[in-house]
């Protein structure tokens, strides 16, 4: 006999100021909220209300959670809550040129580089970059990994690849450059 899908609600969690904390799934939102709290979540004491959606399956539930945490970003979520970083597959060349790893991270390092890929964007998965550049989710890891080196990605577990804070690139200023000035120090 085939398992019947289980109801599985949406909630969403507020604070005082109705401010959303978290959105979340579970067939028992009252055990859930519990849970929260003994976990010892630092926003769990905030809050104040929720909101409770039912769901026809769990399948769903997990559906609309991502959209409603991508689109409503609750402050306290970590998964599908960030930038996605604009990719257009089409506007990328096939790499053909040996050794591939280079010219991928080329690739890559160009979209940082000019911004079209911003500070704290997730980047496209490998499987997509590998799929636009001809070339194996394996060589697009070693190309991330080149710029992970470079301090242009950082790997969030679970997450994916995400672009770091630009770093200084100018020259490196002497530690007493206010004096050097004529500034008080």
């Amino acid at each position: 006999m085939p398992e019947t899908p289980e109801r599985t609600a949406l909630y969403r969690y507020f604070d005082d100021n109705d401010d959303l904390l978290y959105i979340g799934i579970s067939i028992d939102p009252d055990g859930r909220l519990q849970a929260h709290r003994d976990n010892h979540e630092p926003w769990a004491p905030a809050v104040a209300r929720r909101t409770i959606e039912w769901l026809d399956s769990r399948p769903l539930a997990l559906e609309a959670e991502e959209e409603a945490i991508k689109t409503e970003r609750p402050r306290c979520n970590e998964k599908h809550n960030y930038d996605e970083a604009p990719f257009s597959p089409s506007n990328w060349p096939k790499v053909t040129a040996w050794p591939k790893v280079p010219a991928i991270a080329e690739l890559m390092r160009a979209e940082i580089t000019a911004r079209r890929w911003a500070h704290g964007q997730r980047i496209p998965s490998l499987r997509t970059l590998g799929a636009a550049t001809g070339a194996s989710s394996r060589i697009v890891s070693q190309a991330s990994a080149l710029l992970q080196k470079e301090g242009l990605l950082d790997f969030q577990p679970s997450h994916g690849l995400f672009v770091t804070r630009p770093r200084w690139s100018g020259p490196k200023l002497p530690h007493d450059w206010f004096r050097q000035l004529g500034f008080p120090g």
